[in-house]
């Protein structure tokens, strides 16, 4: 099992953080940055709301491994634990 998955392809431009408040609700977003973002990137404060939810949203799986995100164009999940070195080196250009 890979330590990276896509969840949102770059594709999708601004709205990236409305397709992620409707799809994955398990990522324990708060009800007020949720709600923001459903209202799409004309919304005041969607992109604060965003990088909150960047900061310190995770999921944990039901192997106890927690997840976090990443965005650079395109949204991933990553989980340190389940990365290889190539893929951290990769990634983040740093193992």
């Amino acid at each position: 099992m890979s330590g990276l998955h896509l969840l949102i392809s770059d594709s999708n431009g601004v709205y990236i953080p409305q397709i992620f408040a409707t799809r994955f609700e398990n990522w324990g977003v708060k009800p007020l940055d949720a709600a923001l973002l459903a209202g799409g990137p004309q919304t005041e404060f969607y992109w604060d709301a965003w990088q909150d939810i960047l900061d310190a949203a995770s999921y944990t799986d039901e192997n106890g491994n927690e997840w976090r995100l990443w965005q650079d164009g395109d949204l991933w999940a990553w989980c340190e634990e389940l990365m290889t070195d190539e893929e951290l080196l990769n990634f983040f250009g740093e193992v």
